[in-house]
């Protein structure tokens, strides 16, 4: 099924009123204007266009709700739901008795930009008066304008960068105080066996025998919290996480208190290794700097081992295009000058096919904001073109299409659910890939001024249906924990709807050729569109500004 997304009724109001007017009668067509259109060339003409276009969007869609490029990376907390990396460090922490803990390296923000810069170039030939054949091609160049920060001061980061890994004096200290509680574990096990051959052995004996479930709840949960400082920390030969409490925070209060509980415990039974001055392994004692996220993009083991955020631009060429327009019902009769008769009424109707050559550059899994310089895949695209002339100043074309893509194997990250926007190495892998069916429809009202300018407007319905990934599996991370690869996620995201607007300005010398005037026969073509509402799916919301000459030879026939 496609996306949906409703119609606009005061649109449809619009163009059916459009329709009906009937303002006084002048030249019909005498600028053919921007966008597609039901005519074809004459037998023998030639049409040469040369274009620039620039496409920019910093923002996007997911399911109708507008968001920044990163989605939830653009705006918020850094955590797990950012960097499922962080989520170990999470629970073990959580694990170590700080309940509700949040891991987070601050309050990140990304200002990020997309941007394309096209030059198409377009030839098309007459092959009979109903037929018209075309080639096109696109020299692309995406560029990536983005800053990427993470705040940490005033309370915003519960994490930083370990100390382990800036000395090897650190992991001595930490093996010295989290070796005070595993010592004092396997002190007050040995004291407890001692005490059970002997109720005599030691003054607190009578204690540990009448407080048995205590005594062995304390040894497993000073032991398991041993492990788990070693784990999150780091001691001797064990480097720990990348990211702990940061010292003097909440987290680390509430690890202090919980060690000072187990001294007091300790001193109960008469084990003295936990001294008031053990305290914990050495926390955080900086946020993350500009250094710190240049290595989360690029670290491979405990980072996203991708290029920097802003390292995305290319200089391609795009996808090819060949294409033939058929015209099957022409009111107007078969002459192309006829365009130019005063007074015409009528309908025109042709069908487009175009092949898609996959011949760009799909986007790349190491470059999260790569824009690519096309799909890399061919496509067959049908498409149904319906001139309706009403009056010499006005006419609208109504257009509808269908295309479909070919296959592929692409190298993509595979998500595990559908929080984070950005994923790491570990989860690259060959996807095979099934594109879902297009459809578009729109509506292209123009009004000619006068012999040479025609304005017009534009709406357009894009609806496609999700993608197949082929591929539910598993990963391993760098710390050995096995999770989920799913495609469906990705099918999911794929599916989409968007709803656009444009206008148009055209100069023409068409009519005055037709006419005899000497001269070059051309028309200059500036359109400007962009998305204004989207429905399912993740969808970019774009600004499109394109400026197309285009020369005609034997525009008129042989």
């Amino acid at each position: 099924m496609f996306a949906r997304s409703r119609i606009p009724s005061a649109l449809l109001a619009l163009v059916a009123a459009s329709l009906l007017a009937a303002p006084r009668p002048l030249a019909a067509q005498r600028v053919i204007g921007g966008g597609d259109d039901a005519v074809t060339l004459p037998r023998g003409g030639f049409r040469f266009s040369l274009g620039g276009e620039h496409t920019a969007q910093r923002d996007r869609w997911r399911d109708g709700r507008l968001e920044g490029l990163g989605g939830s990376i653009a705006s918020g907390a850094f955590g797990p739901l950012q960097f499922s990396m962080l989520a170990p460090v999470e629970q073990t922490v959580r694990d170590l008795g700080v309940s509700g803990f949040g891991a987070s390296l601050g309050v990140s923000t990304l200002d990020a930009r997309q941007r394309l810069f096209v030059t198409p170039l377009t030839v098309e030939y007459g092959l009979s008066d109903r037929i018209t054949l075309g080639a096109r091609a696109t020299l692309v160049r995406s560029r990536i304008e983005a800053q990427f920060r993470i705040r940490g001061d005033s309370g915003r980061a519960t994490l930083g960068i370990n100390p382990i890994i800036g000395g090897s004096a650190v992991a001595a200290n930490n093996l010295t105080a989290i070796g005070a509680y595993a010592t004092a574990a396997t002190n007050l096990a040995a004291r407890r066996t001692a005490c059970e051959g002997n109720p005599g052995a030691a003054a607190q004996c009578p204690t540990i025998l009448a407080e048995a479930a205590s005594v062995a709840a304390l040894i497993s949960r000073t032991s398991a919290f041993a492990n788990g400082l070693t784990s999150l920390y780091g001691a001797g030969l064990v480097g720990g996480r990348r990211y702990v409490p940061l010292a003097g925070s909440a987290a680390d209060s509430t690890l202090r208190a919980r060690a000072d509980s187990m001294r007091l415990a300790f001193e109960r039974y008469g084990i003295t290794n936990v001294t008031t001055s053990t305290g914990l392994p050495l926390g955080a004692q900086l946020p993350v700097s500009g250094e710190d996220i240049d290595r989360l993009f690029a670290d491979s083991v405990e980072g996203y081992g991708a290029r920097r955020i802003s390292d995305g631009s290319i200089i391609e060429l795009g996808d090819v295009h060949l294409s033939a327009k058929l015209r099957l019902f022409d009111s107007f009769g078969a002459g192309s000058s006829t365009r130019f008769a005063p007074g015409l009424r009528g309908i025109r109707q042709s069908v487009l096919v175009d092949l898609r050559l996959g011949t760009g550059t799909p986007e790349r899994a190491d470059a999260f904001l790569d824009l690519g310089t096309g799909t890399g895949t061919g496509a067959l695209e049908v498409r149904s073109l319906t001139d309706v002339v009403v009056n010499g100043r006005f006419w609208t074309t109504l257009s509808v299409g269908y295309a479909l893509a070919a296959a592929q194997d692409r190298t993509l990250r595979v998500p595990s659910d559908t929080g984070p926007a950005f994923l790491e190495s570990w989860r690259e892998t060959i996807v095979p890939v099934t594109p879902g069916a297009r459809i578009d429809v729109a509506i292209a009202p123009r009004w000619h001024l006068n012999d040479y300018i025609a304005l017009g407007a534009l709406w357009q319905w894009r609806g496609k249906s999700a993608d197949r990934h082929d591929i539910d599996s598993t990963a391993t991370t760098p710390f050995g924990a096995t999770v989920p690869l799913l495609g469906s996620i990705l099918d999911d995201a794929s599916k989409a709807s968007e709803q656009r607007f444009g206008i148009t300005a055209t100069y023409s010398t068409l009519a005055a050729r037709a006419r005899g005037r000497p001269g070059m026969a051309f028309e200059i073509n500036y359109a400007h569109q962009q998305s204004y509402s989207s429905g399912t799916g993740v969808v970019p919301k774009q600004w499109e500004d394109r400026l197309q000459l285009r020369y005609y030879t034997r525009f008129l026939g042989r």
